[in-house]
């Protein structure tokens, strides 16, 4: 359930989102209620996932705007501080916030105080300052016009001041943001090249005949390949299919003076004549990714039905017509399938990591043994318990691993910091590297301490890791700092779902674990009785 208060009447707001989100949607029981909502966090019988908080300006601040700018600020101020009290008393529940669009309410000549705008910029920064994450009611009614996103009549028919375009907005807005909040985005761009990065067949008008520059025409390419960039440092990986010479398609990549994204943006480029589902798979299979972590974006209707109807499980949003379009079209591509409420260092570093691994899988293929190779690589795992810099990345962990995972359960900032903190819990992490680099923080441990049991509520790995023998070392230390903590039995559990099969009995497969007995809800129970006696491997550091 997550809870959407404001100041306005939002029922109708509130049936959009539901249909939008899927979710049981929280509103207050009377008009303009939404502070003593949050003064008595009272949201009926379920606590809300999320808090959001949309707001009109015009309510906010009655028939006295425009006043004078203390009178404005004073009514903010007071705002906020309702909205930092909650944030303080309740750590546990992720709050959002809509920003204020203040439309001009008084007639004024063009050399006046225009305070609609130093109000809408004072809120905004408040917000950003105290890092409250931003519903941005302000871009999308500019970016829709202000004129399809409000209705003058909805408001003075039942003081409801969106159209239905507005609403659908603001539902999709809210949809795409408790998406990012639950880690629930898309992982690989693929793109076709011509007529997509560029504009032009370069195997038939060569790297000079493309249309792509700083100015005109081309520019439109170039303004996208911009955007997609942006996507790429915040940690989406982009790969190329193209029906092409590989020696054209890289001439066009490299060499082309106004390319923004080269050969080293791309985790991948397959340029052949196979059909692009084929290579669609092949790159499935050597980036280790569900078919659904893939946004595939082709200007060809032809290719994008082809794709649709070999591999329904990858997205394939519609090419804009216009072209000129494309960066609006990378802008909602972006809100729609890669939401993000934060970047984590591994986040930034995601190309980097699958180029690595790359280089890595041809040194698999020159050794002889899988235990030659292991040791080849030369690997370190770093164990420690997790501090407030690992938080966003634990969170992340949860949300994101599917296949080793032992539970699934999945948890927020807010509930990883929550967790943190309690005095019957402990929390490890582990960051791997090797000798081609970093793998980053992969592997997660969260336990609950009962007396002298400990359950193993969380255990995980990113699957950029499974087959380096990683969680043998983790699970030996975790047994280790359990034993020195005077805990003489661990209990571990499985929680099968359709993706997490390859850790099926995963502790069997380490000594004196026994299968304890399964509860009615398919979990699997294990059980260790450990003592002090454990040491660690030498990889272990």
């Amino acid at each position: 359930m997550i809870a959407l208060l404001s100041n306005i009447t939002i029922e109708s707001l509130a049936d959009a989102l539901s249909k939008t989100i899927g979710e049981e949607i929280y509103t207050s029981p009377g008009y303009n209620t939404w502070m003593q909502d949050l003064l008595t966090a009272d949201f009926g019988s379920t606590k809300p996932e999320a808090v959001f908080v949309i707001l009109d300006g015009k309510q906010l601040f009655g028939d006295m705007f425009p006043a004078e700018w203390e009178q404005t600020k004073r009514v903010m101020d007071e705002t906020l501080a309702v909205i930092s009290n909650f944030i303080v008393a309740h750590k546990d529940i992720p709050l959002f916030v809509s920003s204020l669009d203040l439309q001009k309410k008084k007639i004024l000549p063009y050399i006046s105080a225009r305070i609609e705008h130093k109000a809408m910029s004072y809120w905004l920064e408040a917000l950003e300052t105290n890092g409250i994450p931003v519903i941005d009611i302000a871009e999308l009614a500019a970016n829709i016009g202000r004129d399809k996103f409000y209705s003058p009549r909805m408001w003075y028919m039942g003081s409801i001041p969106y159209s239905m375009t507005g609403e659908r907005a603001i539902a999709e807005e809210i949809s795409n943001a408790f998406n990012a909040l639950k880690g629930r985005r898309a992982k690989c761009i693929i793109l076709d090249l011509d007529n997509t990065l560029w504009g032009g067949v370069i195997g038939e008008d060569g790297i000079g005949g493309i249309e792509l520059s700083t100015s005109k025409e081309g520019a439109r390419f170039r303004d996208f390949q911009k955007r997609l960039k942006e996507l790429k440092e915040e940690g989406v990986i982009l790969a190329v299919v193209s029906k092409n010479n590989m020696e054209d398609a890289l001439d066009g990549i490299s060499n082309h003076p106004d390319m923004v994204l080269r050969d080293d943006d791309f985790v991948a480029i397959k340029a052949n004549w196979e059909p692009k589902p084929v290579n669609i798979e092949a790159l499935s299979k050597e980036l280790n990714l569900g078919l659904d972590s893939f946004v595939f974006i082709d200007d060809n209707p032809v290719e994008r039905e082809a794709v649709k109807i070999a591999l329904p499980q990858v997205i394939v949003p519609d090419f804009p017509k216009d072209t000129a379009n494309l960066e609006k079209f990378a802008i909602e591509i972006s809100r729609k399938y890669f939401p993000t409420l934060r970047l984590t260092s591994e986040d930034t570093k995601k190309t980097e990591q699958y180029q690595l691994e790359a280089r890595r899988s041809e040194l698999k293929k020159s050794a002889l043994t899988l235990e030659e190779y292991l040791k080849s690589l030369e690997m370190k795992l770093t164990i420690r318990e997790i501090d407030e810099n690992d938080i966003a990345r634990a969170a992340q962990l949860t949300q994101k691993t599917n296949q080793f995972n032992l539970t699934t359960r999945r948890y927020t900032e807010s509930d990883i910091r929550e967790i943190k903190d309690a005095p019957n819990y402990r929390v490890w992490i582990g960051e791997l590297e090797d000798k081609f680099g970093s793998y980053g923080k992969v592997i997660l441990a969260i336990v609950k301490i009962e007396g002298e049991k400990a359950v193993i509520d969380t255990f995980l790995m990113s699957c950029r890791v499974m087959g380096r023998n990683v969680e043998t070392d983790f699970l030996t230390y975790i047994e280790k700092e359990l034993a020195k903590d005077e805990i003489r039995e661990i209990i571990g559990e499985y929680i099968p779902t359709l993706k997490n099969s390859v850790v099926n009995d995963f502790y069997l497969k380490f000594g004196k674990w026994e299968k304890n007995k399964s509860s009615q809800d398919k979990i699997r129970i294990y059980r260790k009785l450990i003592k002090n006696e454990h040491t660690l491997s030498n990889d272990c550091l």
